[in-house]
């Protein structure tokens, strides 16, 4: 669509801002960007390193750039924050944050606690997608003296599975809808847009299932996780 000299913006022009914008969300500076969220993402919950990480993603799929690229540096970047998390409650401990002026960070390190010495591979695995429980669970890890050997591998999975699913949604349905709308920049909104209700429908779905598990609640010193 083009127009006259009024100086109305055309599809055109929009078409080229969107590539600039992908183009840009797909640099090695928004890479860099990413990779500093997720590690403070991994010991303070309120960064939006998932979201970034599906904004990335998918402006890397519209605008024919790499999503293994954004995965290979997602990954390291979120296992580093988990592990900072964990060497956090190692030295400081989490008696500090299971207190009643704090209810919703006790819950969480309470549930912590109990999954960690019943099942620790199903909560590691499932607790990335909570964002204070996964904060929790690598705290409790930490403070409960489970072995690194033992934590290590379970967060990598962990983190290995929890961002290939971010990547992954972000590259399919960024492609689709930029192949469908033909713009670059609505394809990463509609993108970013999905990780949201996912991550949201996602939260519902371990709630639930945390919810069977739930116990009376337990005593607030943490006890060493066995072994």
């Amino acid at each position: 669509m083009t127009t006259g000299a009024c100086g109305i913006r055309t599809f055109d022009d929009m078409d080229t801002i969107g590539h600039l914008i992908t183009l840009a969300a797909a640099s090695p500076w928004a890479l860099a960007l990413v990779a500093l969220f997720l590690v403070i993402d991994g010991f303070f919950p309120f960064v939006p390193g998932e979201t970034l990480v599906v904004a990335t993603a998918a402006a890397a799929a519209a605008s024919g750039g790499s999503v293994w690229l954004v995965l290979a540096v997602a990954v390291p970047a979120a296992l580093a924050g988990d592990l900072i998390a964990y060497h956090l409650g190692r030295r400081l401990g989490v008696e500090r944050w299971i207190t009643p002026k704090r209810p919703r960070l006790a819950r969480a390190f309470r549930f912590a606690q109990r999954r960690l010495e019943a099942s620790p591979a199903s909560i590691l695995m499932t607790a990335k997608f909570l964002p204070f429980v996964r904060v929790a669970v690598s705290m409790t890890a930490g403070a409960g003296r489970m072995p690194l050997r033992r934590y290590f591998p379970l967060a990598v999975a962990s983190v290995t599975f929890y961002t290939a699913f971010h990547v992954a949604l972000a590259a399919v349905v960024g492609s689709t809808a930029f192949a469908l709308l033909g713009n670059p920049l609505i394809a990463m909104g509609v993108a970013i847009a999905f990780g949201i209700v996912a991550g949201i429908l996602l939260d519902l779905v371990v709630k639930a299932v945390r919810a069977r598990f739930r116990r009376p609640a337990a005593p607030a010193a943490v006890t060493p996780v066995a072994a």
